[in-house]
Order: C-alpha cells, then sequence, then structure tokens
C-alpha cells in the first residue's frame, strides 16, 4: 500500500513541487514476516526488516484458493460428505476461517485456518446451505490438512434461499418510478482524487486495508480554506460470533487486518447502489504477489437532495416561510466481506458537518440444526446462541464494532480534547426551580483519562479544540464528534478474542499522532495474542493537550437476527457525524438559495 509522506511534508506542499512516492509492503516467505518500504520514484529499497512472532493477513488469492485444492482432495472430507449424500465434490464450497488465537497449543507458530463447507447444488446462496458438524484444520504454511473434525451429520437446510422472486413469488409493483438526474452535469469537480465540492475541499483513495481514506478536508470561510481533518479512515472490523460450538467458538473476524477492506469492494452498480447521477470511480490495488490490477467501479461519488431541510423558521406573526432544501455529497463504497457486504458513506453537509454511515447488508451465517422450528427445540438447548429464521437454519448472535481513526487539523495541528460533562445543578429553595443542568468542561491533558465510554446518566460532549485560535465570542474554535447509537462488547475481558479486539473497550481513544500508528488493534491482529494496537500505544499515558491529536471513534452494535432478515438482510445503518462547535462564526448554510 501507500507509504504516506510525512505530514509537514504534504501540509507544506504546494502544487509543482514533488514529494516522494513510496510504497509499503508486508512480505510473506516460508514461515517469515518481512517489511519492506521502496521508493518507487527511484527504483531503490529503502528499508528490509523482519519481523517475528506476527501473521500476516490472508492472502486471497493464494491462500484461499490453495485451501479449496488442499480440502477437496482430502479423503477424509470426501468420506465426511458421502456420509451426508454427496458424490460430486465440486457441488460445494469451502471457507477458510483464520482461527484467531486461543492459547491452545496446536495453534503455537503454525499458520492454521479452519474451513467450513457449504452446500452449492441448485442454489447461488450456499450461505443458507451449511454442512453442519463438519470442520478441517488446515496449515496454510505446510499446505496440508491437519485434521478433520466431524461430529456427526445435521440436515442441511432444505428452504428457498435464492435472492431473488423464485423464493418469494411475483415481484411487487412499485408504482412510477423515482428519477434523479442533473441535465447540467455533477455540481463538483474532480482532479485526480481531489474534490471541490460548494465551499468543500477534500482528497480521498482507495486503500487495500481500509478502504476509503480521505484526507487534507479543508471548508471555505469567508474566501480562506480553514482545515478541518488532515486522515481519516476506517481502522478495523470486529465482528465476533456468539456460539460457543466447536464449529463456531472461532469465528471471530478481523475484517480490515485479516482480509482487506478496500480489496474485497465490490464493483458498484450505476441506479442501483448508487443514483444515476454518480461519477464512478476505480481503484488500483497490488495482488499477492504485488502485480498491481484495476478494481473497476470502487466508488461512487454523488449529489443527493432526499427532500432534507437545512433550516427553516415560519414566522406565526407575519405568516411568512423562510426554508433551505439540503444537498449532500456522498462518497460510498461497498465491501463485500464473505457472506456481509458493507456499505461506507462519507457524507459532506453544506453546514460543515461530515457525516459517517455504515450500512450492513449481505446474507446472514446460518447454523443448520436437527430441530425444523423453535417449537421443536423443547429443551432450548440448539436455539439457545441465535434465532431461528428458517427451518433448521438458525442465525447465530453476534457483533459488529468499527473502529475510525480521525486525524483532526482544528485550524492546524495544534488541538486539544475538551469533554464537556453535563451535570445537575440544584437550585436554592426559593426558587421555583428544583434544578438545571450546566456543562462542566475539561481539557483532557493525557491519553489514559482520555479513553471514555458513552454514558447515557451522565452525559457528556467530546470536542476537538484548537486552543490557540478562538472566534468572535472567544471561544476557542473546535469540532464536536456526535455519537449515534452505540453498544459495549459484552465479552469478558479475560476472553481472547477480546484481548485480540482491546478497542472496543471504550469509544473514544486520543492518542498523538504517530504515522505508524495506523490500526486500532495492531498491523497484525491474524492470530494475534492481543494487547496490541490502542491498549499498548495508550497504556504510556502520552499528552494530548495543545499537540497534533488522533481521535480514535468505537461505534458498534449487537445483531439478534430477525425472521426479517432472511435470506437477505435489510440495510441497517449506523452513523457519528462530525459537527461544526463555534468552528464559524453563524450558520455556515446561512447564505444557501432559497430556491
Amino acid at each position: 500500500t501507500l507509504q504516506e509522506p510525512d505530514k509537514a511534508s504534504v501540509t507544506a506542499w504546494v502544487p509543482g513541487d514533488s514529494l516522494h512516492r513510496r510504497a509499503f509492503a508486508i512480505v510473506k516467505k516460508g514461515l517469515e514476516t518481512f517489511e519492506a518500504v521502496v521508493d518507487v520514484s527511484s527504483d531503490s529499497l529503502v528499508s528490509w526488516k523482519q519481523v517475528d512472532g506476527v501473521q500476516p493477513g490472508v492472502l486471497m488469492t493464494e491462500e484461499w484458493d490453495d485451501v479449496q485444492r488442499i480440502v477437496q482432495m482430502d479423503p477424509r472430507w470426501q468420506e465426511a460428505l458421502r456420509k451426508r449424500g454427496f458424490e460430486d465434490f465440486q457441488s460445494v464450497v469451502c471457507v477458510p476461517i483464520g482461527t484467531g488465537y486461543f492459547g491452545i497449543a496446536e495453534e503455537a507458530g503454525r499458520r492454521l485456518v479452519k474451513v467450513v463447507t457449504y452446500d452449492a447444488r441448485e442454489t447461488k446462496n450456499y450461505w443458507g446451505r451449511p454442512v453442519e458438524g463438519l470442520i478441517v484444520v488446515v496449515d496454510q504454511n505446510e499446505r496440508a490438512v491437519v485434521r478433520v473434525d466431524d461430529s456427526g451429520v445435521v440436515p442441511i437446510p432444505p428452504g428457498a434461499v435464492d435472492l431473488n422472486e423464485s423464493s418469494i413469488g411475483s415481484q411487487r409493483d412499485t408504482g412510477n418510478p423515482v428519477l434523479i438526474h442533473q441535465p447540467g452535469g455533477p455540481g463538483f469537480d474532480v482532479d485526480g482524487y481531489e474534490v471541490a465540492w460548494q465551499k468543500w475541499r477534500f482528497r480521498f483513495r482507495i486503500d487495500p486495508r481500509e478502504g476509503i481514506v480521505i484526507s487534507m478536508v479543508r471548508y471555505e470561510d469567508a474566501g480562506r480554506l480553514r482545515s478541518i481533518l488532515y486522515r481519516a479512515s476506517l481502522s478495523e472490523l470486529f465482528v465476533p460470533y456468539m456460539d460457543p460450538d466447536i464449529g463456531w467458538y472461532f469465528r471471530t473476524y478481523m475484517d480490515a487486518g485479516e482480509y482487506g477492506l478496500g480489496k474485497l469492494v465490490a464493483p458498484i452498480e450505476k441506479g442501483l447502489d448508487c443514483p444515476d447521477n454518480a461519477v464512478l470511480v476505480d481503484a488500483v490495488f497490488a495482488n499477492d504477489f504485488g502485480s498491481p490490477y484495476r478494481r473497476e467501479r470502487a466508488a461512487c461519488l454523488f449529489e443527493r437532495y432526499a427532500g432534507d431541510v437545512a433550516w427553516r423558521h415560519y414566522e406565526a406573526v407575519t405568516g411568512e416561510n423562510d426554508v433551505r432544501r439540503r444537498t449532500d455529497l456522498v462518497l460510498r463504497s461497498i465491501s463485500a466481506v464473505g457472506n456481509y457486504d458493507y456499505i461506507f458513506d462519507w457524507v459532506f453537509r453544506q453546514d460543515g458537518s461530515i457525516v459517517v454511515r455504515v450500512g450492513a447488508t449481505g446474507v446472514e451465517q446460518i447454523k443448520a440444526i436437527t430441530s425444523r422450528t423453535f417449537t421443536d427445540d423443547t429443551q432450548g438447548d440448539e436455539t439457545r446462541y441465535g434465532h431461528m429464521v428458517a427451518e433448521h437454519s438458525l442465525a447465530i448472535n453476534h457483533d459488529h464494532f468499527f473502529s475510525f481513526r480521525l486525524d483532526f487539523d482544528v485550524d492546524g495541528p495544534q488541538n486539544s480534547v475538551v469533554i464537556d460533562r453535563l451535570k445537575t445543578e440544584r437550585l436554592g429553595a426559593g426558587h421555583p426551580r428544583r434544578s438545571v443542568w450546566v456543562t462542566d468542561s475539561e481539557t483532557l491533558t493525557s491519553e489514559l483519562p482520555a479513553r471514555l465510554r458513552i454514558n447515557l446518566e451522565k452525559p457528556a460532549l467530546w470536542r476537538v479544540v484548537n486552543p490557540n485560535k478562538r472566534g468572535r465570542m472567544g471561544y476557542p474554535v473546535g469540532y464536536l464528534l456526535k455519537p449515534g447509537s452505540n453498544a459495549v462488547s459484552l465479552l469478558s475481558p479475560d476472553d481472547f478474542p477480546q484481548r485480540r479486539a482491546g478497542f472496543t473497550d471504550y469509544h473514544l481513544w486520543v492518542t498523538p499522532h504517530r504515522p505508524a500508528e495506523r490500526y486500532a488493534a495492531g498491523t497484525y491482529p491474524n492470530y494475534s495474542r492481543g494487547g496490541d494496537g490502542l491498549p499498548a500505544w495508550t497504556s504510556a499515558d502520552r499528552s494530548i493537550e495543545d499537540t497534533d491529536v488522533v481521535l480514535w471513534y468505537t461505534m458498534g452494535f449487537h445483531h439478534v437476527v430477525r425472521a426479517e432478515d432472511w435470506p437477505v438482510l435489510s440495510t441497517g445503518w449506523t452513523e457519528f457525524e462530525l459537527r461544526p462547535f463555534d468552528f464559524f462564526e453563524h450558520n455556515p448554510a446561512l447564505d444557501l438559495p432559497a430556491r
């Protein structure tokens, strides 16, 4: 991937200047792992070092394809399928899943995957046809099957699972179409990967691990471009499933660090994934052997008006309405990670705010069980860890936790983080009121006190401010991180998956800017013993006051699957907002035209 230039060089850059263009590579050779930095401009090796005790992420071409071949040639696996009525071994799909780390001796120093099998006969949606009770352990370094675990035959769910009208009957009549068109073309300009839209300026790229990365985000205010964010991206995505069964307990995915959310972007379908007025953008990645390839339609950029109101006021005395409509600019990509599809939106609004949204859709992971319906499970043993969505089909409870890395530069890099605690203030006995609430503000000075959780009983605002720049009322200019709905991890602190995903311990972390600190769970979460990334960095309790700070926001939800989530999940959205707070002298959308 890109080895980003140092921040000082980037912020000082002006058109016409040159910058070193370097690539960072993780190199796997046998059992060994190396890190390399290459100067692309001069074709020279800048650095090369061996990294011990780590495992790189999954090699999607070499290892994924190899697993299919290795498993399907194994006679023990073949015999297990014959017991389940299979004769054609080409009609199945083998899906390798990283084992994580659980302190088991067998795992030490090895690159193991556990392979689950799906029945692809007469269906495209093989996720609804798990071959339950069959796990194949493969050593990817040795390219060999370690063992086959067969706990017994379970019926393969028989119901309709395809995602088209054949499973539901005829399609509905949706009435007259809703059309989106811009006769004059888009209202934004794209120069390379730099976007100019109304008063916004920013750059973006598609990183093979993180997906969309936006940088150099600025807003024009009174003829001056003011900086807000230097760099922002998704850092990690943790999806642990909640079934202790031998075929399920290890399913604790780190989708960014193990697989790469950028490499897994799905091609955008214009008019479906994005409106017809969207501009499509390609991405270029390196494959497992370092050769470049183009991923077409990796992202889309479009303006959206959905009847939303930017601001309004009705004056009853005069009977006058003053209303402005809101138009957004949306940068979107979609990553298909196995059975799940994640829609990532970065939404730029005319009032200076940025909304970051994640939509979860796709197909649920199903566990085949012997009970045909919930009422058949009279003891509740089979359905304890999930919810039935079809005959013999149990959707396992699970979580989704996203860590976003937000490198703020609010009017420059020297920033601080302020927490405004909302506290009840009791009034005197002679007052007709008994209480009001007030804000009690504190500037956070170091990393450990800045590890914060959302608490509805003790509400607080989280602001990034520039203590060296003041607005006309005397307050420091700033931006508010405004959470939406959220969740906390319910795993015990000593559970191995929780150790590996320590970033879920808190909703907010703050660190001083360090270029090497990019990933919330560390650079190598694959088979990690845990404690890497944010827990390790913040243990030093470094200063975060009046310096270049990075905020890490954890956003998540618990998923108890409904019948309505089958056979495909209606998109559910989770979001947060970056909102100006004393950054402008007045509402920046005041200048929107009335028509």
